[in-house]
């Protein structure tokens, strides 16, 4: 990025007298369409989460216009009342009424930590996550999914930066006194008690009979192989492979992406060294692809070699049903979200607990009604 570019992408963005309800306590992040604030609300009295959408591009960001904004409102706002969505509260489209141009969603706050942050985090105090905690956070998102897919919403940028998470420990309904110290983001998260949440609608869309999707052009580690071969035959599918990639990191322990790549190339050689090109070649959307799209696929992706990857050691037969399935090429053959909830891997757990509560009660001579 010139240095022009930095120094306006590091400009306090100005906000408009229609946000004037809204004042900013920190910046949380930002991305290539936009940047996250926590904010207080001085009429509803709690905090909130605000993203600010370029109208100009004179930011150092993607141009953002109404129907961007809207589609991306819409998407959001479709989600409502899912525990393990993000919650939309407002959105401010000011394309008309601010020099800028400049549109605003306004979210729950949820809080500082994404996936991502505590992932490295876990790294950096030695502690991996455990076969139980990949599940309880695993089946989480996937029920979001679930609900978010049955309203016809596909998510398309699924990936640890987008999903945060909410312990409880911050006051929303408390405003922070000037001068505080904030609360240290490299605190303990209260693992036992987190809701972890979908947010970064960004790319999301809607589907519809008949719609065809758009090609994805931002491609990340977190990519189906079919979005990135640049191919439109996709479908919900493409959002199971991006928590197939999250559960992959969960179990690896090293903090970072496991089909991480410089380029689109280094992400695909990554994708097929591990998965295999078998799937791919068996989809029925391959023959379709243009030959130099196909001409990117490594030569020597051969067979999966998956659960070399993730041996019994680290994950459990159920497990590796699960990973499997979300990380499988075809998209015919991948798991949806409900079925991914269906598997034995998220059932077994309870099953077991219950046995062994049916005993306990037993040994005291109370038996349970079951």
């Amino acid at each position: 990025m010139a240095p022009s570019a930095r120094r306006l992408r590091q400009k306090e963005a100005v906000w408009p007298p229609s946000m004037a309800r809204y004042e900013q306590l920190e910046k949380l992040g930002a991305g290539i369409n936009g940047e996250v604030f926590k904010a207080w609300d001085t009429q509803d009295k709690l905090i909130v989460t605000i993203k600010r959408l370029s109208g100009s591009g004179n930011d150092g960001l993607i141009i953002s216009g109404i129907r961007e904004v809207a589609r991306e409102s819409m998407c959001l706002g479709a989600c409502r009342g899912i525990p393990s969505i993000v919650q939309h509260r407002r959105t401010y489209a000011d394309a008309y009424q601010s020099e800028t141009g400049d549109s605003f969603i306004v979210m729950d706050y949820v809080g500082r930590v994404n996936l991502r942050g505590y992932m490295q985090r876990r790294v950096t105090r030695r502690r991996p996550f455990s076969e139980a905690e990949v599940r309880r956070i695993m089946k989480q998102l996937l029920e979001g999914a679930k609900a978010m897919h049955g309203l016809g919403i596909l998510h398309l940028d699924i990936k640890p930066e987008n999903v945060l998470l909410d312990d409880g420990t911050e006051d929303r309904k408390e405003r922070p006194k000037k001068g505080a110290i904030e609360a240290d983001v490299r605190g303990e998260v209260k693992g036992g008690r987190v809701i972890y949440k979908i947010g970064g609608f960004g790319m999301s869309q809607k589907e519809g009979p008949g719609k065809i999707p758009p090609e994805v052009t931002i491609l990340t580690p977190y990519s189906a192989p079919e979005l990135l071969l640049h191919s439109r035959e996709y479908d919900d599918r493409v959002d199971t492979w991006g928590l197939g990639c999250i559960m992959a990191d969960l179990l690896s322990g090293t903090g970072a992406s496991t089909f991480d790549g410089e380029s689109d190339i280094e992400i695909m050689a990554k994708v097929f060294g591990i998965v295999g090109t078998e799937g791919i070649k068996e989809w029925s959307g391959y023959s379709g692809l243009a030959a130099d799209r196909k001409s990117k696929l490594p030569g020597d992706g051969g067979i999966s070699r998956l659960r070399h990857k993730f041996p019994n050691r680290k994950l459990s037969s159920a497990g590796f049903e699960v990973l499997s399935g979300l990380l499988e090429s075809n998209p015919e053959k991948r798991l949806t979200a409900a079925e991914t909830l269906q598997k034995p891997w998220f059932h077994f757990h309870n099953r077991r607990r219950g046995i062994a509560g049916f005993f306990k009660s037993c040994v005291v001579g109370v038996v349970p009604e079951i």
